[in-house]
């Protein structure tokens, strides 16, 4: 084989295969390092916290527009994709939230329910800040207010999402009803909604670790991390539902508080893995700016 090809051949081989693997490896280490694993229980626990309130506030702003049935047909859709211990744990409670808090309690409780629930944006935006270095983050309540701000976008995002996988399906049968139309749509899996639900993870994902941290960055750059990241929740939550379903120790320890305990868990994984996708992000970007900018391969 010529030089030439056997130098092109491994200058690619380090770009695409090694150097990326070496970057998993340092933001495994950067992710222990910076105390990722304690985080993540931090971040789970205010993950939990805030559950129940943004679902209240959630159905109180779907409740505006009349259209509460669709959220509830939403919810449910979301919670029967859950492992079953934890489907099991927080479906009471959900339940509860669904038949609908009273107007006098979220007249009272409303500034409250937005705090707590804001509570799990801030949390992410101080973890973020660790993994990408920010030493100096701007002062405490500026933070706060931004993060109210940031959890009436994520609000906003979660009822566009509705729309998309509920209103618009509807929308499209009275259209082949009322015209005498048939389109060939598989209102089953709209969408291919494993794909769009795909995408839709990882641009969120990928807004979440440009929005949050206090530094300057370019969205592409939180690209690399958020696919990563999401791979990585997919491939946990089969494992995680696999071990719940064929192995009964947490039953057996826990008893009737499994299902919290498991869902805890769940939003402990979760946390873990958002994490390291942000230090990947961080180390992926800054190997790309020393080694992998465009260059002649030597011949």
């Amino acid at each position: 084989m010529p030089k030439k090809s056997r130098s092109k051949i491994n200058y690619y081989f380090h770009k695409y295969f090694l150097i990326p693997i070496k970057i998993f490896h340092k933001s495994l280490l950067d992710t222990i390092r910076h105390d990722g694993i304690e985080h993540s229980g931090y971040l789970a626990f205010l993950s939990i916290l805030s559950f129940f309130p943004s679902l209240i506030f959630l159905i109180a702003v779907i409740g505006i527009f009349g259209e509460s049935k669709i959220g509830t047909d939403f919810l449910h859709e979301l919670i029967s994709s859950l492992p079953n211990e934890m489907s099991r744990g927080l479906t009471p409670r959900i339940n509860e939230i669904i038949s609908g808090p009273s107007d006098g309690y979220l007249t009272i409780a409303i500034i409250g329910v937005i705090w707590t629930a804001s509570s799990s944006v801030e949390g992410c935006r101080t973890i973020l800040n660790r993994a990408y270095r920010v030493a100096f983050p701007p002062p405490y309540i500026l933070r706060r207010l931004v993060s109210i701000f940031e959890f009436f976008i994520i609000i906003f995002v979660i009822l566009s999402g509705i729309l998309i996988f509920v209103v618009v399906p509807v929308i499209l049968k009275y259209f082949e009803k009322q015209f005498s139309v048939k389109l060939a749509i598989d209102y089953d899996f709209f969408y291919l909604r494993q794909v769009a639900l795909f995408m839709i993870l990882t641009i969120s994902t990928s807004v979440l670790y440009y929005a949050l941290p206090n530094v300057k960055q370019k969205i592409s750059q939180t690209l690399p991390g958020s696919i990563l990241a999401v791979i990585l929740w997919i491939t946990l939550v089969n494992f995680f539902s696999l071990y719940l379903e064929n192995f009964d120790q947490m039953n057996f320890v826990y008893g009737s508080i499994a299902g919290i305990i498991a869902s805890l868990m769940f939003f402990y994984l979760i946390s873990l893995v958002f994490i390291f996708g942000a230090e990947f992000n961080y180390n992926f970007h800054r190997v790309y700016q020393i080694f992998l900018k465009p260059k002649k391969i030597i011949s």
